[in-house]
């Protein structure tokens, strides 16, 4: 595993080294000790919950994160398909307030992304299926779930027509302050 800051504060690009053999391969986006030597003890690595989205092409799943008691990072790859990924700071705080970061996720490409707390998360699939797995240091709370509307933050998905959840549309704007 190689870690690679990104311009946003906190977030990381993991690179996976894939293990290939007759079968086929092998990756491990998350190793507890290869995160602490790393990154460092400023990061939650006490995964609580992992889930799995399995989503078709030109979906948009966009952009949420857990706020208040269950605020938590997450660790997101991609398990088949290709998707663009989006990250949105909205830590207010934040030296990288309001900056977006993409990147394709693509299972031929094994990466994975580290996403820290106050940071909205969200795709595009790109291709016929996509399957993503989310490790969170927390578990799901409905009350603290919560989001960005994925076309409110300058961000150009490529697509004028998205298939989007009914709540994914109703979340509010990204206002900067």
């Amino acid at each position: 595993m190689n870690f690679i800051k990104t311009d946003i504060a906190g977030l990381y690009v993991v690179e996976i080294e894939p293990f290939y053999d007759a079968r086929g391969q092998l990756f491990k986006p998350f190793t507890s000790s290869f995160y602490l030597n790393n990154i460092g003890n400023s990061i939650n690595i006490n995964i609580k919950e992992v889930w799995f989205t399995k989503s078709k092409i030109n979906v948009i799943r966009a952009m949420h994160l857990q706020t208040g008691e269950y605020a938590c990072e997450k660790i997101v790859a991609i398990v088949s398909g290709k998707v663009q990924d989006v990250i949105l700071d909205i830590r207010k705080e934040s030296a990288t307030y309001g900056k977006t970061f993409g990147i394709e996720l693509s299972e031929n490409s094994p990466i994975a992304l580290y996403i820290p707390i106050g940071c909205a998360h969200g795709y595009r699939v790109l291709s016929d299926n996509a399957i993503v797995m989310y490790m969170a240091t927390q578990e799901h709370s409905s009350k603290d779930d919560t989001g960005i509307r994925y076309n409110s933050f300058g961000f150009d998905w490529g697509i004028e027509n998205p298939v989007i959840s009914e709540r994914d549309a109703k979340l509010p704007p990204f206002i900067r302050n």
